[in-house]
């Protein structure tokens, strides 16, 4: 079930999803009750045209359909202005608002997903001009770089065919970069600058990353590298 555009770029719809997780955390089943029905009434007058559907494998969904068809005289809900509410549509919103929660108040609260990962990667520098003139070591005694990778795109753009690719791309960069000379990284591809350092590394796994999502992907990456090493501080890439 995708998150409608319409809702995801709604404030009012957010601030719906926003009162509606806060019933939840507090166990408050009558405030959850009562915020759906008010989140139905919102999409019926402002979102008209907005599909609601049911949901597969639940099966409160299908009994709300049945109770929509058959339903027992005098137990008929209505709006305030008398207008009959749909039992189908009113469950419905449920599974809207859970969607809208993860997206808007998990998330970011406008409107973006994130999906974020990390690893650990073991790199040394070559014997001859690899770190300061005094500087050794080997593949038994590689440094520590802490790799984070954040993808955080609207959710207009966000499929589930780009989070597995970038699953994908993060677990073949934790295995390939294991005990490898870290100045050989930019080397090996004649498009990147040597890779010298922490911003280097940070620089080269955006682009290794970039390279397999879909095009216009690259401004909503951030890749992060510390490297104890090479003393305090974060690498970000792009700068922010």
């Amino acid at each position: 079930m995708a998150l409608d555009p319409v809702i995801a770029a709604c404030p009012a719809c957010r601030d719906f999803a926003e009162a509606w997780w806060r019933c939840g955390i507090a166990a408050d089943n009558s405030g959850l009750r009562t915020q759906e029905f008010t989140f139905y009434e919102h999409l019926t007058d402002a979102h008209p045209n907005t599909l609601l559907t049911s949901v597969e494998g639940c099966r409160s969904c299908q009994e709300a359909l049945t109770m929509a068809q058959f339903f027992l005289p005098g137990t008929a809900m209505y709006r305030a202005d008398g207008s009959y509410v749909d039992p189908a549509q009113l469950h419905f919103v449920h599974h809207v608002l859970e969607q809208s929660a993860e997206v808007c108040v998990t998330g970011t609260g406008s409107g973006t997903m994130t999906s974020q990962h990390g690893f650990t990667a073991y790199l040394y520098h070559l014997a001859a001009g690899g770190g300061t003139p005094d500087h050794r070591c080997s593949p038994d005694r590689g440094h520590r770089y802490a790799v984070s990778v954040e993808l955080k795109t609207p959710v207009t753009l966000t499929s589930e065919e780009q989070t597995a690719v970038l699953r994908t791309v993060v677990a073949e960069l934790e295995r390939d970069l294991q005990y490898r000379e870290l100045e050989r990284l930019g080397a090996d591809d004649s498009a990147a600058a040597m890779v010298a350092d922490r911003f280097g590394l940070a620089r080269w796994v955006h682009a290794a990353i970039v390279h397999r999502l879909a095009d216009g992907m690259d401004q909503y990456l951030r890749v992060r590298v510390e490297a104890n090493a090479e003393g305090p501080g974060t690498a970000v890439y792009p700068p922010t």
